[in-house]
């Protein structure tokens, strides 16, 4: 059994328009399976929003190779590598440097693809969702601004899906704060509620592996 509407994040936002090396396939292949009509997928507009500062600070080119040429430096002056494989070295770091710098300016672009693909639906943040974040807000979640507003977002979104005929809906949440297990696989009372109550399925990737039956208590509710 697969959900007919999958719900994704910031989290997915990145890894599909990340640089091209470091681009998730699990996430591509989502879009894609999506595009080809097997289920839609929909993400809230603010997540397009974060991911464009997101991705570019993540993914700074030289914080990312500085290690690798302080190692290079220290066996090059230690001795333990020829001058000229140093040298290669970094060339190979510049190289990557520059490949990396040319595909974060492709990130906008990315971005504005997004929305044309037919598969993906993007939404803005609606009154109500508001309104459910100031009352989520309100419970012992510690879960900070932003998150307290993409779960609004999905709960709020489920709902009216819902409304429209869909039984459940999938959410793919790698953000551990948004989970509903914690690290050891248990159970967190109070957001595991808040999904069952708005019939949210959450998966910890992008698989969407088939599930054998879903909570029982959502049947006996109308």
């Amino acid at each position: 059994m697969k959900p007919s509407v999958v719900l994704v994040e910031t989290n997915w936002v990145v890894d599909v328009t990340a640089p091209a090396h470091l681009q998730s396939p699990q996430a591509i292949q989502l879009l894609q399976q999506a595009d080809a009509g097997e289920f839609q997928l929909l993400v809230p507009a603010i997540c397009l929003a974060e991911a464009r500062e997101t991705v570019p600070r993540r993914f700074r080119p030289r914080s990312r190779s500085e290690d690798f040429r302080k190692f290079v430096r220290w066996a090059r002056d230690e001795g333990r590598i020829r001058l000229e494989d140093a040298e290669a070295a970094f060339r190979v770091f510049d190289q990557f440097d520059k490949l990396v710098a040319n595909e974060l300016k492709k990130v906008p672009e990315r971005l504005d693809m997004l929305t044309t693909h037919p598969g993906l639906s993007i939404f803005p943040l609606s009154e109500p969702m508001l309104d459910r974040q100031i009352a989520v807000g309100a419970m012992e979640l510690s879960l900070k601004p932003y998150d307290l507003a993409v779960l609004a977002a999905v709960l709020v979104k489920s709902e009216e899906l819902l409304q429209e005929g869909h039984p459940w809906v999938g959410f793919c949440e790698l953000d551990s704060d948004l989970q509903p297990w914690d690290k050891s696989g248990g159970r967190k009372p109070i957001l595991s509620d808040l999904y069952d109550n708005s019939r949210v399925w959450v998966y910890g990737d992008f698989l969407l592996e088939e599930i054998d039956s879903l909570p029982e208590s959502w049947d006996n509710q109308t």
